[in-house]
This record gives structure tokens, C-alpha cells and sequence, in this order.
């Protein structure tokens, strides 16, 4: 009795907690409320009970009923769907069933909704985040064409994957969007190098995959950056961690940079850099960071270049311990000379150092500095704005200009990647691929239309063509992976790319992910534990390992004798997985495509009134993706056949087909039942019409129509002269229409009135896989009477086979050429041994 009352004491907590415990939100700095309860943090409304209604669990095995509950309670709300005809979740995997008159529902405003966002600090909902993985939004409206479909996941807390068809003006077009909502808190815009230097080449996701990681640090998306030269170089501005990594090598008028402020603040333009140097009172001018050193050039070179600055001997080059500061607008980097290095060039980098390198004109000013001297970097960026800026990538093209759309004289459809940002401060990364059938690309004046559509006020692009990658961690998963299609057929190494970090940290288990949201059934399918892997999440979507599958459900499954049976029409539907008590939304696509239906027996043959189970498989790709006998339908023209494919034949002989229908295809299988006498393939009672003589290495032959004198009816006369001729001779009766042979059989037989040559006497059929068979008859046709002859036909053909030569009269030997005639009367099928 006592564990009766814990138990239903645990299920009160559970959920009444959803509601009134306050150690949910102890933590808030400023306490919310609404319509007079304390709100917590993945709220979506309230439910109020008007009416007595019960109190459901879901489970593995369905609804479980908990309690009534009574009138005037009240409940948080955390999420909504439309399983078991539409029901409020509650928390702790219970709901009520949203039923007219039995209960009140309702949504906090938004600006209720944002007060209790900005009293998290931008912290997302805690409450049931399964409910937000796969959010929905709005269709958008392209200039390049119709949105076929689009999918929709949340990767983190304000970032979403965006996966988009299109149905484009010049084919189809395949859109993948990375959206953040530019104000979620712990998610941060990070440049990335290749190899960690300057020089040199890697993938987006060897790059992505590389950066250190822990329980507060997750790359959880990015995309390739810069256009690069032959060595890997990123071509114009490129800063890391505060500090310019590369400076920019394209002309003002030209230049398109993305950069990142301290406080995540993104901008598109195109900043002019100013860098000069300052020790014991002078100052010089220097010219780039990381670049090649040209003549009369002064370059700082740091560890992101390269292991050695690759400069020749015909200059000077500082050493330089970095005190403090940054090469950035708003810091001023201080040093301390330790080494003045002269002709000699190509000096080593090291961490916390950097190189001041000069030739000429530079090289003359820095011999005025002596070691121990300090020395100072100001920089200065125009606008002023870029001055504040601490991650940028480059790229090439500005598409969006404060909202105008930008004119692109360059021609080309290629694949592309762009970067957009809007008005309110969100930025998004899309790329587009090209150069396949399935995605052709776009012109850069459609990628500015594009981006355009998709709300950009500024956008530019980044590198494209093959270059053009962009990288997911999927839910669950612990690394990033390819999520588009490369159009060179795998990823390419590049120079840099923009990640999308969280660093939220990983906290327990709070929901569940698919392996995949749509899981594919076939219509009238039957289903024992129907079941996808999963993994596990927390509130931020960070991954937590679990090992397992969840089960399945749906209100389109029905469950019968243990089975779930897929009871839908085609078309996508929704469902739940259920792991350990975690569930998850989840679709099911219903299908009754195949590709082709495929018997364990390719033709039967049973006695008369015999029972005999047949099986069938669905194939699509490849696999066996259906093998419940009742999902097919079933006919047969002889004897029963039952909808689950268990066939009883008649009793009498006779030869039929069963057929095997799904969706669009369909399999015939032959049977024969008892003792089936054979079937005539030809008589020639009607003429020979449908045959002519063909030969190889011959004389003459000749077909021509005959009475028979072994029962007088008609019959065909081949007639052939050999003599003479060298190496294997053939005369051939051809079937204009090939005989067909539809019923699997053992042998086939006809007469045969012999000349006694000698020769080899055979047939030729093709099976339907197009593959042909010699049948042999006799190798040595010695008699001149009337003889019935059979030749055996292999086991494992596809059927039907059609007979294009009945008869190959033929001598391999020149010695025994001769000519002659042979008479051939009624071809026939023999089913029995």
C-alpha cells in the first residue's frame, strides 16, 4: 500500500511540478510571471481543467492512463502535437488530450514570451526541447523559383539548418541555409585557418574538426571562406582572435570583407587598413601582414603565416617579443626587439613573436633599431566601425548593398556560397549547389537575388565552384560532417571558412534525436518494434552519448497480433520515438514505391490441391525494404491465393500465373500443377510465314513448307548445301516473331525427320535478362526416320523465354560438309521430367 501512494505521489509531483515547483527557477535573477503563476524557462502556455479529463504517459506501448484530473487545475504547458488526435505535453512525458469544453488553453504574448528570455540572459527554454529540433517557418519567395520542400533543424540554441528545394527557372536548384539569430547569448562567429597558417590547404571540415573542443566549446556548423592562389594564401583580409592574420590584397573599389565585432555584431564592407611602426621616435609605414615582402616593402610576418617568413637574403628582418596588444584597430601591439637578423632572410616564426621584415627602403630603417629596442604597431581601419572588429573573412562579390540589389556583369552558373546579413543583426551562410542534375547552380546576379529573397541588407560572396562546402554537426553527433554535394565529387581543400560555435555547456540528457526525422514505411506494411537509432541531446543540442533505438509511433500505425501495420494512403504523417521515457517528434513517409518485386521462387510447381506459402520481397536500392506478404496484393488466374500469399492449387492439372501487385509493379509468377501434358510452340499447320533461313559459311539454305509423312500434317523442310566450305557451317531456321515460353520448363521437344549427315542439331533462347542459351539436342544426327528428340533447358532462367532460332543444323568438321534436308514438325514445351 505504501509503494501504491509513493507511486501515485511521484506521478502528482511530476506534474504538478511543471506547474508550481520553484526550484525550476530558482536560479533567474528576475522572476516572471503571467496571468498570475511563476513562468519557467520552455513554457509555451498554460491549460486550465474544466472538466474531469484524464491524465495520460506516454510510453514505448502507447498511452498509459495516470489519474483524472479535476476542475480548476491547472498545468504548464511545454509543447503541442497532433498524436492521439492532438495533445498538450505537461513534462515528465504526460498530456492531456486537447478535447472542446474539458479544458482552456493559453499562450503567453510575446512580449511575455521575451521578458522571460531576457530574464535568462538569452538563455534557451530548458523545458522540453524536443518540441524545438525540428521547427517550422514560413515558406520564403524566390526570384529563382518555387520551394519544393523545406527542412528544418535546430543544431543549437539560435541556429538552424536550413534545407531547401527548388524548383528553379532552369531546373533544380538545391538550397542549404546556416541561420543564427545574431542575439542568442554563448554563440560565437569564428574565422578559421587551413593547416593553422597562412600557407597551405585543408577541408572544411578537417578545418572545423581541428579546432579544440570540450563540454563548452562545440563548432556546430561552417562554411569554406576566401578565394585562394596556387599556394593556399586566402587573397584580402583575414583576422583570428583579434588579430590580422592576412591583409587585404584587392583593390578598395572591389574589396568585400565580413567582419565580426567583440560584440558579435556582424558587418559587410569593404575596410581600408592602416598599419605603421614606431621605435625610438620614428615611425614607418608598413605595407601588409603575412604577405610576400616586395620591393621597398616593410611586412609583418606572425606564426599564422608559416613556419619561416620565405624571404631571400636581400634585406633585414627584426625579432620581436609581443609585450602586449594585438594587430588590430583597437589595440596598439607593444614589443621588445630581441634579434636584428641581416642578409640572411627567411628567419623562423615562433609563437608570441613576431618578424619585422624589410627590403631596401625598409630594410634601411629597421638597421637603425638595436636589440632591447621597443617598438610599437598602431592600426587604424576606415570606417571607423571595422576598427572594433576581432573575426573577419573575405570574399569577392557584394550582392546586397543596404538592401539594394547589386548588378554582376560576370557570367557563369557554378555552384556558390554567400554570406547575407539582415537589418535585425541575424546572419546567415548559403550554398548552393551546381554543376549536377539534381542542383544546377547559380548565376552570381541569381545569388544576389537569393540572398536578396532571404533578407539580407548587405551580402557578399564567398569562394564557389567546387570550393563551395558547407558543414553540420548533426544532432547527436560529436563532429561536424559534409552536408551538401561538393561538385567535384568529394570536398576540396581550401584556404579558410566561418564557423558557427556554442558554448553552451553540455549538461545531462534532456531529450532524444532520430538518426533521421523521416522515417520511410510502405503502405500497408506490418512492423515488429518498428524502431530508428538514436542519440541522446541536452536542452542546447549539444551530444550526450546513449546507445539504442526508440520505438515508433504513430497514429497511423494500428497494432494487430503484435504488429504495428502502416494504415495511410502515401503521404507524410506525424510520430513520436519513444527512448527510456525521452521522446522526440518524428515524421513517417508513407510509400508504396518500389523498384521491383522479387520472389523467393521464380515459377512453382505443386500437386493438384497442395498448400504452399509464397514469399515475396520489395526491392528499393538495392535492399529488401519490404517482405510482409500482406502488404502486397495477390491474384491468381488458377486455384486461390490468400492476401497473405498462401496459395492452394485446384484440384486438376493445369498451367497459371500468380500475380504480385504493390503500388506500380508487379511479378507473375508461372505455376504448374500436377501432371501438364506439353504445349505445341509451333505446328507449322498454319504456314511458314513467321520464319526465313539464315546460314553461316553455306552454299545455299532454303525453308519451305511441307505435308509430313508421319501423320500428314504440315511441317517445315530445311534444305542446306555445306560442301566445300571451311570452318563451322550453320543453317538456321529464323522466328520473325520469337517463339515465347512463358511457363518454366524442363525440356523442350520436337520431331525430327534426319538426313543422316552427321551434323549437330540445336535451338537458341534468350531469357529475359537478356541472356542466351544453346540448347542440344543431338550432336550427331545419323538417322533418316522420323525421331521425337528433346533438348534440357537450364535451371535458374528468367522467364518468359523467347525462342529467335528453333532450329541450328550445323558441322563443325570440313571433312564431313555435305548438303542436305531435314524435316521439323511441332516444337513444344515439356513441363514434367
Amino acid at each position: 500500500m505504501k509503494r501504491k501512494l509513493l507511486y501515485l505521489f511521484v506521478v502528482f509531483a511530476v506534474v504538478t511540478s511543471s506547474l508550481f515547483q520553484p526550484s525550476q527557477v530558482e536560479a533567474q535573477a528576475t522572476k516572471v510571471y503571467w496571468d498570475g503563476i511563476l513562468m519557467v524557462p520552455g513554457q509555451v502556455g498554460k491549460i486550465k481543467v474544466v472538466k474531469p479529463i484524464n491524465l495520460w504517459k506516454r510510453t514505448s506501448n502507447g498511452l498509459v492512463f495516470e489519474k483524472i484530473l479535476k476542475p480548476g487545475e491547472q498545468y504548464r504547458v511545454y509543447r503541442y502535437d497532433n498524436l492521439y488526435g492532438g495533445q498538450y505535453g505537461l513534462g515528465g512525458g504526460m498530456y492531456i488530450t486537447k478535447m472542446a469544453g474539458y479544458v482552456e488553453y493559453k499562450t503567453p504574448s510575446k512580449s511575455k514570451l521575451k521578458e522571460l528570455e531576457n530574464a535568462q540572459g538569452g538563455t534557451p527554454s530548458v523545458g522540453n526541447p524536443s518540441s524545438n529540433l525540428f521547427p517550422k517557418e514560413a515558406i520564403p519567395n524566390l526570384s529563382i523559383g518555387k520551394v519544393a520542400a523545406q527542412a528544418i533543424t535546430q543544431i543549437a540554441p539560435g541556429v538552424r539548418k536550413k534545407l531547401i528545394d527548388i524548383d528553379g527557372a532552369v531546373g533544380p536548384q538545391k538550397l542549404f541555409v546556416i541561420d543564427y539569430d545574431g542575439k542568442t547569448s554563448n554563440i560565437q562567429m569564428k574565422a578559421e585557418l587551413a593547416k593553422d597558417q597562412i600557407i597551405g590547404f585543408e577541408t572544411t571540415s578537417s578545418q572545423a574538426n581541428s579546432v579544440p573542443q570540450n563540454d563548452s566549446y562545440h563548432v556546430v556548423a561552417g562554411v569554406n571562406g576566401d578565394y585562394f592562389d596556387k599556394q593556399g594564401q586566402p587573397v584580402d583580409l583575414m583576422m583570428i582572435d583579434g588579430t590580422i592574420v592576412s591583409t587585404p590584397q584587392t583593390a578598395l573599389s572591389d574589396l568585400a570583407v565580413l567582419g565580426i565585432t567583440t560584440k558579435g555584431k556582424a558587418i559587410i564592407g569593404a575596410p581600408q587598413v592602416a598599419m605603421s611602426l614606431s621605435v625610438n621616435g620614428k615611425s614607418y609605414p608598413i605595407n601588409s601582414v603575412n604577405r610576400k615582402r616586395l620591393a621597398n616593402h616593410l611586412v609583418v610576418y606572425t606564426r599564422d603565416f608559416a613556419p619561416t617568413t620565405n624571404t631571400n637574403e636581400l634585406g633585414t628582418e627584426v625579432r620581436v617579443k609581443i609585450d602586449s596588444g594585438k594587430l588590430n584597430g583597437g589595440e596598439t601591439l607593444v614589443g621588445t626587439v630581441t634579434e636584428i637578423i641581416s642578409g640572411a632572410g627567411n628567419a623562423a616564426l615562433n609563437p608570441n613573436e613576431i618578424i619585422l621584415s624589410g627590403h631596401h627602403f625598409a630594410s634601411d630603417f629597421l638597421q637603425g633599431i638595436t636589440v632591447g629596442d621597443q617598438i610599437q604597431i598602431a592600426t587604424k581601419f576606415t570606417p571607423a566601425e571595422w576598427n572594433d572588429v576581432r573575426e573577419s573573412v573575405s570574399g569577392r562579390y557584394h550582392l546586397v548593398k543596404n538592401g539594394a540589389l547589386q548588378t554582376i556583369k560576370v557570367a557563369g552558373v557554378a555552384p556558390r556560397t554567400a554570406v547575407g546579413v539582415r537589418k535585425d543583426g541575424s546572419l546567415f551562410t548559403a550554398v548552393v549547389d551546381g554543376r549536377t542534375t539534381g542542383s544546377k547552380g547559380l548565376t552570381l546576379q541569381n545569388t544576389a537575388k537569393l540572398m536578396k529573397d532571404l533578407g539580407a541588407n548587405y551580402a557578399m560572396t564567398f569562394d564557389g565552384g567546387g570550393s563551395s562546402t558547407i558543414v553540420v554537426r548533426e544532432l547527436g553527433n560529436n563532429k561536424v560532417t559534409v552536408a551538401n554535394n561538393p561538385s567535384d565529387g568529394y570536398e576540396r581543400s581550401v584556404a579558410n571558412s566561418l564557423l558557427f560555435v556554442s558554448t553552451y555547456k553540455t549538461g545531462p540528457v534532456a531529450t532524444i534525436a532520430p538518426a533521421s526525422d523521416v522515417v520511410e514505411v510502405f503502405q500497408g506494411a506490418s512492423y515488429t518494434n518498428l524502431s530508428v537509432p538514436v542519440k541522446g541531446i541536452d536542452q542546447y543540442m549539444n551530444p550526450v552519448a546513449i546507445s539504442g533505438s526508440g520505438k515508433v509511433t504513430s497514429s497511423i500505425l494500428t497494432n494487430s497480433n503484435g504488429k504495428q501495420v502502416v494504415n495511410a494512403k502515401p503521404g507524410t504523417y506525424a510520430g513520436m520515438v519513444n527512448y527510456e521515457g525521452k521522446t522526440t517528434n518524428i515524421q513517417l513517409r508513407v510509400t508504396n514505391t518500389l523498384d521491383s518485386i522479387k520472389a523467393s521462387e521464380s515459377s512453382l510447381q505443386v500437386a493438384k490441391g497442395q498448400t504452399v506459402q509464397l514469399s515475396v520481397s520489395g526491392m528499393k536500392n538495392g535492399q529488401a525494404v519490404l517482405t510482409d506478404a500482406s502488404a502486397f496484393t495477390w491474384t491468381s488466374s488458377v486455384g486461390k491465393v490468400q492476401a497473405n500469399g498462401k496459395y492452394t492449387a485446384p484440384n486438376k492439372d493445369g498451367i497459371g500465373t500468380i500475380t504480385v501487385k504493390y503500388g506500380s509493379k508487379s511479378l507473375s509468377i508461372p505455376i504448374i500443377i500436377g501432371d501438364v501434358p506439353p504445349t505445341i510452340l509451333e505446328s507449322f499447320n498454319k504456314g511458314i510465314l513467321n520464319y526465313e533461313a539464315t546460314s553461316d559459311r553455306a552454299n545455299n539454305v532454303t525453308v519451305s513448307s511441307v505435308v509430313n509423312d508421319r501423320d500428314g500434317s504440315k511441317a517445315i523442310k530445311l534444305a542446306y548445301d555445306f560442301k566445300n566450305t571451311t570452318g563451322t557451317s550453320g543453317a538456321y531456321i529464323n522466328a520473325k516473331t520469337n517463339l515465347t515460353i512463358s511457363t518454366p520448363l524442363k525440356k523442350v521437344g520436337m520431331w525430327v525427320k534426319g538426313d543422316g549427315k552427321g551434323n549437330w542439331l540445336r535451338s537458341q533462347v534468350v531469357d529475359a535478362s537478356g541472356k542466351t542459351v544453346q540448347l542440344d539436342f543431338d550432336k550427331n544426327v545419323t538417322w533418316t526416320d522420323w525421331r521425337f528428340v528433346t533438348a534440357e533447358v537450364p535451371a535458374g532462367l528468367s522467364y518468359p523465354l523467347k525462342m529467335d532460332l528453333p532450329v541450328r543444323y550445323m558441322q563443325t568438321e570440313n571433312a564431313k560438309k555435305a548438303n542436305g534436308e531435314i524435316i521439323i514438325d511441332d516444337i513444344q514445351a515439356i513441363y514434367k521430367d
